[in-house]
């Protein structure tokens, strides 16, 4: 069994099933990798994440790179906003079928894709060795969630970057992320320190944070527009109608 994370009530049932399980580890027990630069960016309201991202993407990035979200609904969105930004885009969560999503990670993997949107479903067991970059575009609703997505780069020897947004909701949960960024070896921001260790930042409210996660705004403005497409020809059928 292979984990780069194993947690408590794992190693109990670990214990519980098999005789003298032999364990061997790598590295500091879940922490995230030394080879991966980490970097966490306040973009103050859920709005501005997209235009923070597009700024990005247009100041220029090497790709492969994964965009992590927290729905599939907000998968989608952002799918079609980068679609109409003409991103070499995909989008891969649990509706779509197994062999479109084997396609999908198949170009991915081939570099006929650039940028792939998914959710958790492939923050773990998935591994593709040439992802430059992680983006964590909706704040991750536990640690092992963090440490599996940034996982994703970063492997076989190879250097990656992650990135993660975090907004004035996801404030009581930064200085956790921080503080295991430092525990993996990385260097951390001086503001970064300086913010003070929430005491909602326990074990606790992490596990409420997975179970209900933050209730966040529509990404696509592409919704308002086809909202208002469908509003005009409401229109324009009323007025032939007088």
């Amino acid at each position: 069994m292979f984990s780069a994370t194993m947690q408590p009530n794992v190693q109990e049932l670990v214990k519980r099933v098999m005789v003298d399980p032999v364990c061997i580890q790598v590295g500091q027990r879940n922490a995230t990798a030394s080879a991966v630069a980490q970097k966490i960016v306040y973009v103050g309201r859920e709005d501005a994440k997209l235009m923070t991202l597009r700024q990005s993407l247009k100041e220029g990035f090497v790709p492969p790179m994964l965009i992590f979200v927290q729905s599939k609904q907000r998968a989608k969105e952002l799918f079609h906003e980068l679609m109409y930004d003409q991103v070499n885009v995909a989008v891969i969560h649990g509706d779509k079928k197994k062999q479109e999503r084997d396609e999908i990670m198949q170009k991915f993997r081939l570099g006929d894709i650039w940028v792939l949107i998914c959710t958790d479903l492939m923050a773990r067991g998935i591994d593709f060795k040439t992802v430059n970059s992680v983006l964590n575009f909706d704040f991750p609703t536990s640690l092992v969630s963090y440490i599996h997505r940034v996982g994703r780069t970063g492997r076989a020897g190879r250097e990656g970057t992650a990135t993660t947004y975090f907004t004035d909701a996801d404030l009581p949960y930064v200085k956790t992320i921080a503080n295991l960024m430092a525990k993996s070896g990385h260097e951390v921001p001086e503001w970064l320190k300086k913010l003070k260790d929430n005491h909602v930042a326990n074990n606790k409210a992490w596990k409420q944070l997975g179970e209900k996660p933050i209730r966040r705004k529509t990404i696509s403005t592409s919704i308002e527009r086809n909202m208002n497409k469908r509003h005009l020809k409401l229109i324009k059928k009323d007025a032939r109608r007088i």
